[in-house]
């Protein structure tokens, strides 16, 4: 089925909703994982986030406890090797909040056999509104990256490239300001890809998958138009073969983390759902809430991931090995 394209002006985690949902090729009560529990895992850890820590604005002890939570269940599973990657932020002039404030990524990384890096990445804060517990953005992507963790789990190097798992922090905008890809968001992203640029470790990066509101329970993902093309190919291939082809719902440029890598001519793209709600209204307000996303639907993104992964790895890994 040809994807419903969208035809509208560029858009940012905060800028104009998309139009279109998903109410064809959801397979109800997809399996994620062997042992099938990925999606109750998943959104349990999700219900924890929500009930039990609540809003996670950068620089909070919202966000630091959230990071600590990431920080045990990473520590307990095999092959990871987690760091904190910390930079400082000064909100722009005319925020309501003021600066330094100390913003810090999570990096699991897995060593592989073969040469390159494969990253799959997520932000982990959230909006800042008083009461906003962000169950899909970025509650959604934030725990299908720590069910990943588990399932890619193992002794020693894996069979393949090397993964890193990576949530950025500061990915929100600091309001009443606008949403400005230079001065008023992704901070966390801008500042990791700048200084990789610098010591030259950006090119170890051969493709990076970006999820961001990927919960919602009438789930209906975008191909970011400035994404990688072969990597939109590959995702929608991989969803067709996985009998969701209706997964995928339209096209259009959506400004999120992954732009300061795919300017530095990093493959990447953008899987996001950009609809959420009647009339996008439940984006960026206290709607987004627990009981507006499935644990479905983290297991249909889930089950997307890593049925591409090795298709990912063989498409844009070392030839020949």
């Amino acid at each position: 089925m040809l994807p419903l394209l969208l035809v509208v002006t560029a858009a940012s985690c905060g800028g104009t909703q998309a139009q279109g949902s998903n109410d064809q090729g959801d397979p109800k009560g997809a399996v994620w994982g062997s042992d099938g529990k990925g999606q109750e895992r998943a959104y349990a850890d999700l219900k924890y986030l929500c009930e039990e820590i609540g809003p996670r604005r950068i620089g909070t002890k919202g966000l630091e406890k959230t990071r600590d939570w990431m920080q045990v269940i990473l520590g307990e599973l095999k092959g990871w090797e987690v760091s904190l990657d910390k930079f400082e932020v000064n909100p722009p002039e005319g925020a309501r909040r003021k600066g330094p404030i100390e913003g810090v990524n999570v990096l699991a990384r897995r060593e592989g056999t073969k040469k390159g890096e494969v990253w799959i990445a997520s932000h982990y804060d959230t909006f800042d509104k008083p009461g906003f517990v962000g169950a899909n953005d970025a509650g959604s992507s934030t725990v299908v990256l720590l069910e990943l963790a588990r399932q890619l789990q193992g002794e020693g190097p894996r069979e393949g490239m090397t993964i890193v798992l990576c949530w950025f922090d500061g990915e929100e905008l600091f309001p009443p300001l606008l949403w400005d890809n230079d001065t008023n968001s992704t901070f966390g992203s801008r500042d990791l890809a700048e200084r990789m640029e610098k010591d030259k470790t950006i090119k170890n990066i051969k493709a990076l998958v970006l999820l961001d509101m990927v919960g919602d329970a009438k789930l209906g993902l975008l191909k970011e138009s400035g994404s990688d093309a072969r990597l939109k190919q590959l995702f929608e291939s991989t969803a067709a073969s996985l009998g969701d082809g209706g997964l995928f719902v339209g096209q259009r440029p959506i400004n999120d983390d992954h732009l300061h890598f795919r300017k530095r001519m990093v493959p990447a793209i953008d899987l996001i759902d950009f609809n959420f709600g009647p009339g996008h209204s439940y984006w960026h307000t206290k709607e987004d809430t627990l009981d507006k996303v499935s644990a479905n639907s983290l297991a249909r993104i889930g089950r997307l991931v890593t049925a591409a992964l090795p298709r990912i790895e063989k498409e844009f890994g070392p030839k020949g090995n």
